[in-house]
């Protein structure tokens, strides 16, 4: 009898299904995109996609990432849900779990981490409305990553983004990258007015709307604006600007710091922002409050050490608006496009470089922040202007 092919068949059975049994498991099924659209200092709201065949949810709150501290259950019938009993300013991650008509979990989410707001909107006061857009004009035109991504020349992308700038509704415009781009400020008169030293390569932009703010004057023909070098090529433009409603002034600021995520990169940004700040509030004789808008460089996902540009920030006394708002739109649409009109989703944090930051104590509450990018669908429209989102931030000045 031949015994040797019959053991090495029964090894070879042996192997295969002990390799069936230590394969990886198949992910298990998610509940869809879950986003906070909506913050209050003790609570956030969230929503998310129906999950086919649930029945009911439930939300999981979290004091850490881990999932390890404070942990809470909140019920929901429909896809959106208000956890409440939360402390100001502090994050909170969050899970959701559906659950079919037998009560059987059948899907999870991805986690999405949000803080409660640690600054007060004011009852009263002038409501402002800003915009904060790297329009990437002549840069993207000699990118090898977007012309990958099939981004059009600035030549035609230039009517998308005065026509989504005009329809904007806001107050005070930010731009980055904006070389080239007096033709369009041409076109934006009378409605809006561009602040001095505007056009430059790297430059950030400064325009107001005319009908709204004026600029203050040093003298009858020199406004209290300037473009600042803030080292490494990098530039940064600021206006003082009175309200025409109510007399009241603000320095608001447009910033674009050095991009990369090396370590090298990581202390330009924080140099930079160092120098910036420094800087307004060397120029900030009047001592009026200030708004910095911009392209900053800077996300959550890279790291509280690798942030520089929040730790300064945050050192000064300034928050993320996006933290801060008491609605949200699209929160986990990353303001990156890629130059592609798929959007990119950041499930945890929202991945948001274009900030507006604002300081607790200087009476500026943030009512809304939204990625206002024109979309088709589920995708953005084509072609895009940019490889950055429009942010608008619509604030409440006291």
């Amino acid at each position: 009898m031949h015994m040797r092919p019959i053991l090495l068949s029964a090894l070879a059975l042996v192997t295969l299904f002990a390799g069936l049994s230590t394969a990886p498991a198949h992910a298990a099924p998610r509940v869809g995109l879950v986003q906070a659209v909506g913050v209050t200092a003790t609570s956030v709201t969230l929503t998310w996609p129906k999950y086919r065949g649930a029945k009911t949810y439930r939300v999981q709150r979290a004091a850490n990432y881990a999932f390890t501290k404070g942990v809470r259950t909140v019920k929901a019938k429909r896809t959106r849900a208000t956890v409440r009993g939360l402390r100001p300013g502090v994050e909170y991650c969050f899970k959701v779990r559906a659950y079919n008509r037998k009560g059987r979990h059948v899907a999870t989410s991805a986690r999405t981490c949000k803080p409660t707001a640690a600054i007060s909107v004011p009852s009263r006061g002038a409501t402002v409305s800003t915009l904060t857009y790297n329009i990437c004009s002549k840069a993207c035109d000699s990118s090898k990553e977007a012309w990958w991504a099939g981004m059009k020349p600035w030549a035609q992308r230039r009517p998308v983004v005065t026509r989504t700038v005009l329809g904007s509704g806001a107050d005070v415009i930010a731009l980055q990258e904006s070389s080239g781009w007096r033709t369009v400020a041409a076109d934006l008169r009378p409605t809006y007015t561009a602040v001095p030293d505007f056009g430059h390569y790297q430059t950030s932009s400064l325009l107001f709307r005319t009908s709204r703010f004026d600029q203050v004057m040093v003298t009858e023909t020199t406004p209290r604006a300037a473009t600042i070098e803030l080292g490494n090529g990098r530039r940064a433009t600021w206006s003082e600007l009175r309200d025409q409603r109510t007399g009241k002034r603000t320095i608001f600021v447009s910033a674009h710091l050095s991009p990369d995520k090396s370590a090298a990169a990581n202390r330009r940004r924080k140099a930079e922002t160092l120098s910036l700040m420094r800087q307004v509030d060397a120029a900030n004789t009047n001592r009026s409050r200030v708004v910095y808008l911009g392209d900053f460089n800077s996300n959550k996902s890279r790291g509280r050490a690798q942030d520089t540009p929040a730790r300064v920030m945050g050192g000064a006394g300034y928050l993320d608006a996006y933290d801060q708002a008491r609605t949200l739109s699209r929160p986990n649409y990353n303001s990156g496009t890629k130059g592609e009109l798929k959007p990119v989703k950041s499930y945890t944090w929202g991945d948001h470089v274009d900030k507006v930051w604002i300081r607790k104590g200087d009476g500026i509450g943030v009512l809304s922040w939204a990625n206002i990018n024109p979309r088709r669908g589920a995708k953005y429209a084509g072609p895009v202007g940019s490889d950055h989102c429009p942010i608008r931030v619509v604030l409440r000045l006291s």
